[in-house]
């Protein structure tokens, strides 16, 4: 055997029951054994020295948007923005930086309102004053609204006698959109062209690398990126995995789009099955609840159970896995009402996941377990929204945002995700706000629902695996499986609990390859 032997550090498996071994042998992509450095080394042919480093198995996001990130790369980012001065400031300098002619979109990504000095989204007459050459759009962190200038709303076909969507909302006065009335304008945003949508696309894998991911998805697969998909596929441009979630309500024809990768990896990309929304999200208040916010609201939802139950029907008689975005509690009750009168006619689906699940009541958690829905939770929502919750929610509904030790406790094998590009792919970041629940004011929110690190990694490594059936395969350090590992400069485990953030990714190896070092 010509093997590379991994070994000199702490090497956690993941396994159940086995926690630490001494060393990793690899072969040909595939982990060929695990266990005593002595009884292994004599199959190596190289060595990899860990230096007292921590290996773990490769980290899989079980929930983010590979498009948005990769098409982030090309927008002005306005996530460390602070104030509306700084707002203006960015975006005028990305429009002289690119040179970005008269009457060409410039869209911006990532405001947090709770961030900025105003406490409040700039309106359309603040646009007008940064650009009134340029259709501009400026998206909420959430991605569930956006605010335009005059210009932007005028290519759109949006005046004020424009109606409100089903499942959203048009505010011309100030140019904001919500929910639908935003998303289903996102097809008339003009795309890059293909060379520089190719290069987003690689800058954006580097950067999921750089995180220690190795599986990636893409969790709204809708009908104008599958150009781009295409071409990345016949170019064999995708070298991390990446799990497709076709739109289900608009275009439930995607799911033969690519057939050789319909339940199975070609070129690094599979369709994973559908995706369907269920409402917005809690920091825009558009998330559905039963009891209104503080300001007397509810969200709304974006489906009725009537146009739910065929989409849930179609997908359970087609046995494809089906995402469900909810957030509020009004949201999931919805999803588990028609989730379960749908079973009794045709049996359980596979694998069913809520997505969110940001408002889940106790009896929910229960309910979850009973149906065998897997919730994938924002956790990382309580550091940076976390403020903000408990304005909007009041402290009792905001300490359950992410009510994952309740998961723990029903056995029920939830992970962690980003939402990316709404925040960065940083898991190391999601396993620090799952164990200390500090939001940015530094108020521990819901500390009875606390993890372990250990706990928080199974999230992100086995249970992930699991969420796409691909628990053979990866999610843990075992032989027979694919060598995907992350080399973390110091043992989670170990840390002291605030310091985990801290915790930098050294090197990332997909499938027995190096795909990034420090």
């Amino acid at each position: 055997m010509q093997g590379t032997l991994y070994t000199g550090g702490t090497i956690y498996t993941m396994e159940p029951g086995v926690s630490v071994v001494e060393a990793v042998l690899v072969e040909n992509g595939r982990i060929q054994a695990v266990g005593k450095r002595a009884e292994l080394a004599k199959d190596a042919e190289k060595v990899v020295d860990l230096e007292g480093k921590t290996m773990l198995p490769a980290f899989i996001d079980s929930h983010s948007h590979l498009m948005g990130v990769a098409n982030g790369m090309l927008q002005v980012d306005l996530a460390e923005a602070s104030s509306f001065a700084e707002v203006k400031e960015r975006i005028e300098h990305f429009i002289r930086e690119n040179q970005v002619p008269k009457g060409k979109w410039v869209l911006a990504k990532g405001i947090n309102h709770g961030n900025l000095k105003e406490k409040h989204l700039p309106e359309k007459a603040f646009l007008d004053g940064i650009t009134a050459e340029h259709p501009l759009l400026i998206q909420h962190t959430s991605g569930h609204s956006g605010v335009l200038n005059s210009m932007g709303l005028a290519e759109l076909g949006i005046t004020e006698t424009t109606t409100d969507p089903e499942g959203g909302r048009i505010d011309f006065g100030t140019g904001l959109l919500e929910e639908n009335a935003l998303i289903q304008n996102m097809d008339k945003f003009p795309l890059p062209t293909g060379a520089e949508l190719v290069s987003a696309f690689e800058k954006a894998q580097h950067l999921y690398a750089s995180k220690g991911i190795t599986t990636v998805q893409e969790g709204m697969f809708v009908e104008q990126i599958k150009g781009i998909y295409a071409m990345l596929y016949e170019q064999n441009r995708l070298w991390l995995d990446v799990v497709a979630y076709m739109d289900l309500k608009n275009s439930p024809e995607l799911i033969d789009a690519f057939p050789s990768c319909k339940g199975e990896y070609d070129h690094h990309l599979k369709v994973g099955g559908y995706k369907v929304l269920l409402d917005g999200s809690p920091q825009s208040k558009t998330a559905w609840v039963t009891k209104p916010y503080t300001d007397g609201t509810k969200g709304y939802p974006m489906l009725s159970d009537e146009e739910l139950e065929p989409l849930v029907e179609q997908a359970v008689r087609e046995q494809q896995q089906l995402l469900m975005h909810a957030n509020g509690d009004a949201a999931a009750d919805q999803y588990l009402r028609v989730y379960e009168k749908v079973m009794k006619k045709w049996g359980p689906g596979i694998r069913p996941v809520l997505i969110h699940g940001q408002i889940m009541r106790h009896d929910q958690v229960k309910e979850l377990a009973r149906l065998g829905i897997k919730p994938s939770f924002f956790l990382a929502h309580v550091y940076h929204w976390g403020d903000v919750h408990m304005e909007n929610l009041g402290m009792e509904r905001a300490r359950r945002i992410s009510p994952v030790r309740d998961a723990e406790e029903k056995q029920i094998p939830f992970t962690l995700h980003q939402d990316s590009p709404v925040i960065p792919p940083d898991m190391m970041e999601t396993v620090w706000c799952a164990v200390n629940r500090k939001t940015k004011n530094g108020v521990v929110l819901g500390g009875e629902q606390k993890l372990s690190a250990y706990e928080a990694l199974q999230a992100i490594t086995i249970h992930a695996a699991k969420q796409y059936g691909e628990e053979q395969e990866k999610g843990t350090i075992a032989p027979g499986k694919r060598a995907d590992f992350v080399v973390l400069d110091k043992d989670p485990m170990t840390a002291e609990p605030n310091d985990i953030r801290n915790i930098q990714v050294m090197m990332t190896v997909k499938d027995g390859q190096t795909i990034y070092q420090v």
